[in-house]
């Protein structure tokens, strides 16, 4: 087998040149990359494509560009050398990485999981993860490793594990909530300066939103008007003017937490709204659940939200 699959590859030392051509879009800059000649370059170039019997290269002036074909064959030429080298690396460091791709809001990023990537890190040091951030859920279709949803997609290429429901209040900081006692009501509470999310921040998702008239209008304030005394693109730049004593704004309880508990914000009403249908989950691939890193990460994201499971679940 091996004997057939070497026949049917050019010289590898044409493809090694080709990657690095194909890289630099230009034979100049290969050269000295590989350190030989510009004419060296073109004539493995040439040879390659006379091996394939097809044009890799358009050449210019000052610089080459891909065909097609070239580009066809520099996507394929190029990940085999990445993997190539990657598995090089980890059999020179005795040690196989464990890389796991895992999706997440920049919000629950910034606000819950970073705070907590020390204790991850203790506890699983091996543990390789690529924390990507999405303003929305992560589509099915592009075969993402794990995630962390609002809301679950019916998919029989993944498994899924419940971690907790949105519980949603204001929130301001001592300081503010000292020099405004009225925000101890409802109705003092739009007497202040409220915060609130652009419109544009929900058209981006495609859950419902929850802003102030929203969650004023489960306490059947319909006849109170107000609007927001400013609204921002992001939650974290929200929260931000919040504890820089600019006004009230809504909390999500997994985000702001850690805040309460070091008494960074308080609550400033008793009122919440337990949004039970607005469920959290890990989300993973059939084929990476059994794996020892996806298993440690499934284990631990339930142990670390324990408590949000308990209160939304216990109202």
């Amino acid at each position: 087998m091996t004997q057939k699959i070497a026949s049917k590859l050019p010289p590898l030392n044409a493809l090694r040149t080709f990657e690095v051509a194909a890289r630099y879009a230009s034979f100049k800059d290969a050269a000295d990359e590989l350190c030989v000649t510009q004419a060296a370059v073109s004539r493995q170039i040439r040879y390659l494509e006379e091996w394939l019997g097809s044009e890799l290269f358009i050449r210019g002036h000052r610089r080459v560009d891909l065909t097609p074909t070239g580009h066809r064959l520099y996507q394929s030429v190029h990940s085999s050398f990445t993997n190539i080298s990657e598995t090089v690396r980890e059999i020179s460091l005795g040690t196989t990485a464990k890389s796991i791709n895992l999706y997440v809001t920049s919000s629950f990023a910034r606000l819950w999981l970073i705070p907590r990537l020390n204790i991850l890190r203790k506890q699983y040091p091996e543990l390789h993860l690529n924390i990507i951030s999405v303003e929305e859920n992560p589509s099915m279709i592009d075969q993402f490793d794990v995630g962390i949803t609002l809301g679950l997609e019916d998919d029989p290429g993944y498994q899924s594990d419940y971690l907790f429901s949105e519980e949603i209040f204001p929130v301001c900081t001592p300081c503010f909530y000292q020099k405004n006692p009225d925000a101890m009501t409802l109705l003092g509470l739009l007497q202040l300066p409220l915060l609130d999310l652009d419109a544009q921040f929900w058209k981006a998702r495609w859950w419902s939103p929850i802003d102030w008239h929203f969650w004023l209008r489960q306490y059947q304030d319909e006849t109170l008007q107000f609007q927001p005394e400013m609204t921002f693109s992001h939650y974290s730049l929200l929260l931000d003017a919040v504890l820089q004593d600019v006004g009230v704004g809504l909390a999500w309880h997994h985000l702001v937490q850690d805040m309460l508990a070091d008494g960074r914000l308080i609550r400033p009403v008793s009122e919440t709204y337990v949004a039970s249908s607005r469920k959290h989950y890990f989300v993973c691939r059939n084929d990476l659940a059994d794996s020892p890193e996806v298993l440690f990460l499934r284990s631990w994201l339930l142990e670390q939200t324990t408590d949000l499971r308990d209160t939304s679940e216990g109202r």
